[in-house]
């Protein structure tokens, strides 16, 4: 479990990088990016936000590639909802590693008011959708054992 974890802090942290790298000085969530935006009742009741065309992709691309070991190994109800529960937990830690990594915006800003994607908050320090995304994530895994 902690190889798994490790690797999933590793690629969450590549990710995070590439991220800044493609955004620039930028403010995120594909802030200029030149991709498709949806924002409708849907999108905010369950994002809390628009879905941009780059983080649909992107959040596909990763699903894709959290359920590759199936191409080796069989599918089992245990082993999809552990594949799920992690990555749940991966755009938490993801998303977290882009303000801490980010030169632009530093850890010193995560908070309630200062980044515009973020709607929901638990006090002035927690995203809606880190909780969200944990008990999840930690429900899928419990599920999977």
């Amino acid at each position: 479990m902690i190889k798994i974890i490790l690797y999933l802090i590793l690629l969450a942290a590549n990710h995070a990088k590439l991220e800044l790298m493609i955004e620039g000085k930028r403010m995120g969530w594909a802030f200029n990016l030149p991709c498709w935006r949806i924002d409708n009742v849907i999108t905010r009741f369950i994002l809390g936000k628009e879905i941009t065309g780059y983080h649909w992709y992107m959040c596909l691309m990763f699903l894709l590639l959290f359920h590759s070991p199936l191409l080796f190994i069989r599918w089992t109800l245990s082993n999809e909802l552990r594949i799920l529960g992690f990555y749940f937990l991966y755009w938490i830690v993801e998303d977290f590693l882009w303000f801490i990594e980010n030169p632009y915006f530093r850890l010193r800003n995560f908070k309630k008011g200062r980044i515009y994607w973020h709607k929901r908050w638990i006090g002035n320090r927690i995203p809606v959708s880190y909780l969200i995304s944990l008990i999840i994530g930690i429900v899928l895994l419990i599920l999977g054992r």
